[in-house]
């Protein structure tokens, strides 16, 4: 149905506008909040942007729940073949069924667009909660991985890999559950990318992608594993293992050949959680772990390291206190 003014009546020129922005009528001069319908899906609230498209919350009008509506950009939905491709992808992320992924509901196509529909993830990200507080507690970041790796390998177990892990993509539930999202999504953005080695565009957020995409080397399990790794030091250290604004995958290569070492810009962390992730970013995949189980065995033991360690320090300054009240 063509939208019209909510004061003249006026047909109202919605052609390539996204949902919720203001078009002014062309008859009247007043401005009218765009209101869209994909499908069943009412888009009510914008919540957040990426390289890939647009987040909402929506309204399923035929289960008459809260959603997260994703459109994807135009230039990703051209052609029925590359359709059926996003549709299959979305298919196989709909099927992983786990407690730290977010899930899939439905998919389609509507106004040229096409769209998903997931869970409604709504307490916040690790991107926000990075930008809010800095630093993120040992404790919590490794509580967060072991999730997040968890989710992964549930994803893996399908034959799929994630290739956008990132801080934003990381969403919370509550304080502690966290969830991945975006999955199978992100393989159609590199597919589509076909550029030579000198103008050749890096898709995805630098301090997290592998060095092997920047490269055109093959992906695996091991190029998620590095930009969790990347993700999660950052989140404990509040800086990246490499910081940096160029856009040159050469440049961007070379950085990533020399990553800072974790405990020389946060030494408290201690050398169990330092040398997991330490080897998670490793520039060599050979060099970082290569399957989920090995990971999480690791991070495990890391945080119940950090639990001993936590406990002695609580139990030495409690007898401290205790012998400073006899005295």
């Amino acid at each position: 149905m063509t939208p019209s003014c909510w004061i003249c009546g006026a047909a109202l020129d919605a052609g390539g506008h996204e949902p919720l922005v203001r078009v002014v009528c062309r008859h009247c001069g007043q401005k009218n909040l765009l209101q869209r319908t994909f499908d069943h899906f009412v888009p009510v609230e914008t919540l957040g942007a990426g390289g890939m498209g647009t987040v909402y919350k929506a309204r399923d009008t035929q289960l008459e729940r809260l959603v997260a509506l994703k459109l994807l950009h135009k230039d990703l939905s051209s052609g029925a073949d590359h359709d059926a491709q996003l549709q299959q992808e979305a298919r196989i992320a709909a099927s992983v069924n786990h407690p730290n992924v977010v899930q899939i509901f439905s998919l389609g196509t509507d106004h040229g667009q096409f769209y998903v529909v997931m869970e409604l993830i709504d307490h916040g990200s690790l991107d926000d909660l990075m930008e809010s507080q800095g630093r993120v507690p040992e404790h919590q970041v490794l509580d967060i991985g072991i999730q997040i790796a968890r989710g992964l390998r549930a994803a893996h177990r399908k034959g799929l890999i994630h290739r956008d892990v990132k801080p934003a993509n990381i969403l919370f539930v509550d304080e502690q559950a966290a969830k991945i999202g975006d999955f199978g999504l992100a393989a159609f953005a590199t597919q589509e990318s076909h550029h030579t080695e000198s103008d050749r565009v890096i898709w995805g957020t630098p301090p997290y992608v592998a060095p092997e995409r920047l490269c055109n080397q093959p992906e695996d399990v091991r190029s998620d594993i590095y930009s969790l790794g990347a993700t999660l030091f950052h989140a404990v250290a509040g800086k990246a293992p490499i910081e940096t604004s160029t856009n040159s995958a050469t440049e961007l290569f070379a950085l990533k050949q020399h990553p800072a070492e974790l405990r020389a810009i946060a030494p408290e962390v201690s050398p169990a959680t330092a040398r997991v992730l330490q080897r998670m970013i490793a520039p060599d995949p050979r060099q970082r772990f290569s399957l989920y189980d090995e990971l999480l065995a690791e991070l495990d033991g890391a945080r119940r390291a950090l639990e001993i360690a936590d406990a002695r320090r609580h139990s030495s300054r409690w007898s401290f206190s205790r012998l400073f009240r006899r005295n």
